[in-house]
């Protein structure tokens, strides 16, 4: 009996063990609500208002320790409000640690991420710089030893500048509930 035990915590344990691999895929899907509001020259102008968008988030990563994974991640993501469309790409550094050895594992996670956007209103196309990071938090529930469903919630903030006049920013931030699946060999 003691001997299963121990081949079975193993075994649950390898799922996130040092020198592993990591492949990620979540969504905001459409739980995202985000705050905005605007800023030139640092003072806040306009009104704010509320958006719903769409995004997928893939990582790759490796295992740099026990429960700890290093990987990259993009961020590509479409929003509409009325006549305004807007796609932007991100990339950069995530951490991820899982706690625990069961096949359900709670985890923190923090990235941050640089990249470029692309507005239009319909009239005009604005290119824009973007950069932002996000926490959250969340659980794994491993499926079996190389998949696992995530599901998580995390606080995000990003900034919008316009290439052609940087005291022209918009900040977003807000909370987003993501799930999607993970991949381990």
């Amino acid at each position: 009996m003691l001997l299963s035990l121990l081949v079975l915590t193993t075994v649950m344990y390898a799922q996130t063990e040092k020198g592993k691999w990591y492949v990620s895929g979540s969504s905001d899907l459409s739980f995202s609500s985000v705050t905005s509001k605007f800023e030139y020259d640092g003072e806040e102008v306009g009104e704010g208002s509320d958006i719903s968008q769409f995004n997928i988030k893939p990582s790759i990563g490796y295992f740099i320790a026990d429960g700890l994974v290093l990987a990259l991640s993009l961020d590509v993501e479409t929003s509409k409000q009325d006549d305004y469309k807007s796609n932007s790409f991100m990339v950069g550094p995530m951490l991820k640690y899982y706690f625990g050895s069961s096949n359900v594992k709670p985890f923190i996670q923090g990235d941050i991420m640089f990249g470029s956007q692309t507005e239009d209103d319909g009239v005009d196309e604005a290119k824009l710089k973007t950069s932002g990071w996000d926490l959250g938090g969340g659980v794994a529930i491993f499926v079996n030893e190389y998949i696992s469903v995530d599901l998580g919630l995390g606080y995000a903030r990003g900034s919008i500048t316009n290439k052609d006049d940087d005291k022209q920013k918009m900040i977003v931030k807000g909370l987003a509930f993501n799930g999607g699946f993970s991949l381990y060999f």
